[in-house]
């Protein structure tokens, strides 16, 4: 669906709170509403529960993000963080058929309190069970091993929206690129990336697999652009997908960088998906850090605020439109109205 709006935030969030009423989510669920839903559930009082429940996430969601809005940085991550989780919990109640709110009472994600006091980007949150594995199972297809370390500066390496600024403020790169070009092909499978770049070597230091699983098209595509062909891949590798930012545009997204046992590894996390980890790093800090976090807020030691700042102002909208499409089983985008002279 698309809306052409002056006010992209607000109306998402007017599309949201459609679902803010019982009967729209009763008619959404039931297969009434929504056009696309593969989730149908048939009329019973579990139903009725369901819509109960969505109804009142969501606007309990809308008053955290609204009270969030009107408040500083010195706090707002908290509020935020809630209202994430609240949106969450709509979703998994909403497309998974046996599952209510006292199905999944925790939020999923605990502290590494051994990193606490160190510098905020390098702190970690550990997965446990909640609603952090049923969403990424809900959204991605698959859920961390339990007690996965997810590092901040790796959330933040992930994000098209802010790579530009990611770059210059940590003088390395951003583990995707922008996409020139995407060609697939079946029996054998075959994906081919095409990028524009100066050189090969650009790819390999933002994607280190592609060294290894793409061959490199020994002509520019259109004269411009680099391809890379896949070998022997079966299937898309989980350690890169593309992904399209609500504000137009593609890329190619290497995967987030987490710890397990005594091993390094890589997955693709969708980078709506990782703002609630990092939202809930930031809360962390908010709430039981508050000398660190203070410290980061005046920018006495660490200029990090403007990356943190950057990142509330993405995800506050890329994270509940993600939401909003999972819900109604479609893509929801808006634009706002131009003038040409």
């Amino acid at each position: 669906m698309f809306t052409w709006t002056d006010r992209p935030y607000e109306s998402m969030w007017e599309h949201l709170r459609v679902l803010s009423h019982e009967d729209n989510v009763r008619r959404l669920l039931s297969g009434d509403l929504g056009r696309n839903r593969t989730v149908v559930i048939t009329p019973s009082p579990i139903l009725d529960k369901k819509a109960e429940q969505v109804a009142y996430c969501i606007t309990q969601a809308y008053e955290y993000y609204s009270a969030a809005d009107s408040i500083t940085i010195n706090t707002s991550p908290l509020l935020y963080f809630y209202g994430m989780l609240s949106l969450a919990k709509a979703l998994i109640v909403a497309n998974t058929p046996d599952k209510l709110l006292d199905d999944v009472r925790y939020h999923g994600l605990t502290y590494d309190k051994s990193g606490r006091g160190i510098e905020l980007d390098k702190q970690t949150a550990l997965v446990r069970p909640g609603v952090f594995e049923e969403l990424t199972d809900l959204t991605c297809g698959f859920r961390y091993p339990q007690q996965s370390a997810i590092c901040l500066k790796s959330i933040l390496s992930i994000s098209p929206e802010m790579a530009g600024m990611y770059e210059l403020y940590y003088r390395e790169p951003a583990r995707l690129l922008y996409l020139y070009q995407v060609r697939t092909s079946a029996n054998p499978y075959q994906i081919e990336l095409s990028f524009v770049i100066p050189d090969p070597q650009v790819a390999y230091d933002r994607i280190p697999e592609l060294s290894a699983d793409f061959d490199l098209y020994p002509e520019r595509i259109h004269g411009q652009a680099l391809v890379f062909r896949s070998k022997d891949l079966r299937d898309a590798p989980d350690y890169l997908r593309i992904y399209k930012p609500v504000v137009g545009g593609q890329y190619v997204v290497g995967g987030l960088v987490y710890q397990h046992g005594d091993g390094q590894h890589k997955r693709y996390l969708s980078p709506p998906v990782s703002d609630y980890i990092s939202m809930f790093i930031l809360s962390d800090a908010v709430r039981y850090q508050q000398e660190l976090w203070g410290s980061v807020a005046r920018g006495k030691t660490t200029g990090i605020l403007g990356l943190l700042t950057l990142l509330i102002s993405i995800s506050k909208r890329r994270y509940p439109n993600m939401i909003l499409d999972a819900l109604f089983g479609e893509q929801f985008e808006y634009g706002s109205p131009s003038r040409v002279m």
